[in-house]
């Protein structure tokens, strides 16, 4: 496979692609953030990377990578429930028409998008699926959560395959040209080689249905704690001060080390406190939630007294090394030294979850 990435951010398409073991190149990465392009460069050095607006792009420049495949992670906060839902109104939809106009010309044999839940019901997405029928591709939608991979984090998202019809590869993966959408990831096709999430390992593969917090998956995940900074990382923690505890306790997500379960964290994580990730408890892991809840509940006209009992479970934030594990980044993967932790969080907010979408490129693109 010759990869073109379009909005490539960090490089999570990236290594996913290099997670599915799959033969390929990437051949261009395309992304307008600046800082998000040093943290791609500082990873991928080798791999051409264009710091540029999508749409300064002809039919004729891409024509020239000889690509074949092409990932798409088009700026998902049109659709976003914390965004303003403006979705093709919004200026930053403008791209995705132009990269539609790019795909009907150029027909890549391969498509993989990954984008927030909403996207399925908006007009960009109308406009994709009838390109890809017009152009006689094949594929498959999906609207998947890291629980059903037994990652502990709900960061649901809408993901889609394509293939030509005609296109060389001979994948087990059922395609059709549908629209409607999977509520659980594809078991018609063989695991990923060397995986051993809890889909690969079978474990899951009898839930067929389930609720919309995806309780039945919940305990066949990994415990935040596999996620966690040692000791020994030595990385500087930021914890939860009086004034957010004073104003933010009763909206906190709280989990413990010992926890399944994390919010989905955003680019607003850290900035903002409330629907934007979990918190971590590093004290007095007795308390569950349900115990932290019936606190706040039982004593909520006492103020001095909820913020006593918010010191003592000594709450923080995640590391941005700890999103990036929940993330599924492999471990060599870093940023650089100028790039400040807010910054990571917030790049890490807009991208993608390495694990899930390099199944969905096995499926997808095996041969």
């Amino acid at each position: 496979m010759r990869v073109l990435e379009l909005y490539s951010g960090i490089g999570g398409m990236h290594f996913a692609f290099q997670k599915s073991t799959l033969k390929h190149e990437v051949v261009a990465a395309i992304e307008i953030n600046d800082v998000a392009t040093d943290v791609y460069k500082y990873n991928f050095p080798n791999t051409l990377i264009l710091n540029r607006v999508i749409e300064s792009f002809s039919a004729n420049s891409l024509c020239s990578f000889n690509s074949n495949v092409w990932s798409l992670c088009p700026p998902c906060q049109p659709f976003t429930r914390l965004g303003k839902r403006m979705c093709e109104g919004d200026n930053r939809s403008s791209s995705f028409f132009h990269v539609l106009d790019l795909i009907s010309l150029l027909k890549p044999e391969g498509i993989i998008l990954e984008n927030v839940k909403g996207f399925e019901h908006s007009e960009p997405w109308r406009q994709l699926i009838k390109i890809l029928n017009a152009c006689d591709y094949e594929y498959r939608q999906f609207l998947l959560s890291p629980l059903q991979f037994g990652i502990p984090n709900c960061r649901l998202r809408f993901y889609l395959v394509a293939r030509l019809s005609t296109s060389s590869w001979n994948s087990n993966l059922e395609m059709g040209k549908s629209e409607s959408i999977d509520l659980q990831p594809p078991i018609d096709s063989p695991v990923l080689p060397g995986c051993r999430c809890s889909s690969c390992c079978g474990l899951v593969r009898h839930i067929e249905h389930t609720d919309d917090r995806f309780t039945d998956y919940i305990q066949f995940c990994s415990p935040v704690s596999e996620f966690l900074l040692t000791p020994n990382d030595r990385e500087e923690l930021n914890f939860l001060d009086r004034k957010c505890l004073e104003r933010y306790f009763h909206v906190l997500d709280i989990v413990r080390s010992c926890d399944k379960k994390t919010r989905c964290f955003t680019k607003g994580y850290s900035k903002r406190l409330e629907g934007t990730g979990s918190v971590i408890q590093t004290s007095m892991e007795n308390e569950t939630g349900d115990k932290i809840a019936s606190y706040y509940e039982g004593n909520k006209e006492d103020k001095q007294a909820l913020l006593r009992y918010a010191e003592q479970l000594k709450l923080r934030f995640f590391h941005s090394r700890e999103v990036a594990n929940i993330l599924c980044f492999p471990k060599r993967f870093d940023f650089p030294e100028r790039v400040t932790e807010k910054q990571r969080l917030r790049l890490l907010g807009n991208s993608v979850n390495v694990l899930v979408v390099s199944h969905l490129i096995y499926w997808a693109f095996a041969t």
